[in-house]
């Protein structure tokens, strides 16, 4: 993590927008001698793995609260200075929350099947307001959990000319538990891997030289840069807020079915504008959430999952049962955008333009006409012909899911 920058983007962006809650803590524990915890990167199969969604638990802000450990909100001059400047603008912070909500219950979903304090959600907004395609420059910080390139590769991040998993939400939440957790096991104080997390384990080893505990203050008392020691305070005095939010005028967004995230693996090859289609999504929205994905397609070196909202993994699951046999690489659907280019607030509801040209496909060499019947519906009829949803859609160019009896279908061959 670069201080200098982490600095300067918390200062422009949480200053203006405003962030999330906690505060602490923790009763002294002995410092364990420093261990070496290296991550080795996870190698993708070559085989083709079930295709299946996984579905998320409802989260709230009261489960996030709840695993909270760092419990002393109030007792630093620092952190209430920190969580004034946030709250500065109730409106906007709140604002913020509600932009940021669905990746923000993802995470935190992740974290506490690790066993990480729920503070730790907050990370990703101390560090990038919560925007995973915050791209990298000059071989710096990238992504929602700001990696650097070489923390990224020692922690199993894959990144290379089609495919950065700094910017991928899923890879890098993972690659992130990792760090944490060799972190803790180094460190053995939450405290502490947050300021290593942001200074490096090397200059928290430093400035623990000779010292057996770091007491019981909320900000320990070591020699580290202000930087280091306000991007603790930070942490905390986001989580105060989400666990006091009336005292600071807050109002917490409510999170609902549309806010839950899950994540499906599909085939290397898979065209991203097909996923798209399958998923009843605009393919801006799909590349939005998954911006670790640079191409048209998704590639053999990658971790081959998206991350979609629960909804749309269901259609995507279902669009794929229907001929599991079919890649969603052969399938032929037009070409738009790759979506958003630079650093956009996520996951807000989109807002980008999309296309309104309309390709047609030409007639496929071998076709057959079916009449629709009473009672059948586009389901019914692709699983008879071994098809997709999508296909029929696109070769009888219709815009919805609706047909009616009588009406003639053409059938790709």
């Amino acid at each position: 993590m670069s201080p200098r920058r982490a600095g300067a983007r918390i200062l422009m962006t949480l200053a203006a927008s405003a962030f999330l809650a906690a505060c602490a803590s923790q009763p002294a524990k002995p410092l364990p001698q420093p261990a070496t915890v290296i991550a080795h990167p996870e190698t993708p199969p070559n085989t083709l793995e079930p295709i299946a969604p996984v579905q998320p638990e409802a989260a709230s802000w009261t489960s996030i609260t709840a695993s909270f450990t760092m419990d002393d909100c109030g007792d630093s001059a620092l952190v209430r200075t920190r969580e004034a400047m946030f709250t500065r603008s109730p409106a906007h912070f709140e604002q913020l929350l509600k932009q940021s909500l669905p990746l923000m219950m993802y995470v935190h979903k992740q974290l506490q099947l690790a066993g990480i304090p729920g503070e730790f959600t907050m990370l990703p907004l101390l560090e990038s307001s919560y925007s995973p395609h915050e791209p990298s420059r000059r071989r710096d910080a990238a992504g929602m959990w700001q990696f650097m390139p070489r923390t990224a590769t020692l922690h199993g991040i894959v990144v290379d000319r089609e495919y950065d998993g700094r910017l991928d939400p899923v890879a890098s939440t993972r690659a992130a538990i990792r760090m944490l957790t060799a972190l803790d096991k180094q460190f053995g104080d939450w405290r502490l891997v947050d300021m290593a997390y942001n200074a490096g384990p090397g200059a928290i080893t430093r400035a623990l030289r000779g010292r057996t505990d770091v007491g019981d203050d909320v900000i320990p008392d070591i020699p580290v840069s202000a930087t280091t020691r306000n991007h603790l305070a930070k942490l905390m005095a986001l989580s105060c807020i989400l666990r006091e939010p009336q005292r600071f005028r807050v109002e917490l967004p409510q999170p609902s079915a549309d806010d839950q995230l899950a994540t499906i693996k599909v085939p290397a090859g898979t065209r991203l504008a097909a996923a798209a289609e399958m998923a009843e999504i605009p393919e801006a929205k799909l590349r939005a959430l998954n911006p670790g994905y640079r191409g048209a397609t998704i590639p053999a070196s990658s971790p081959r999952t998206l991350l979609l909202p629960a909804g749309a993994v269901d259609s995507l699951a279902a669009a794929l049962t229907v001929d599991a046999s079919e890649s969603l690489a052969q399938v032929n659907t037009p070409q738009g955008g790759f979506g958003p280019n630079g650093n956009l607030p996520l996951p807000a509801e989109p807002t980008l333009p999309q296309s309104d040209a309309v390709t047609t496909p030409s007639a496929p060499a071998h076709t057959q006409r079916h009449r629709v019947r009473k009672g059948e519906d586009l389901w019914s009829i692709a699983r008879r012909y071994h098809t997709s949803v999508a296909q029929l859609k696109r070769w009888n160019q219709l815009h919805d899911d609706t047909v009616h009896p009588g009406e003639m279908l053409r059938i790709p061959g």
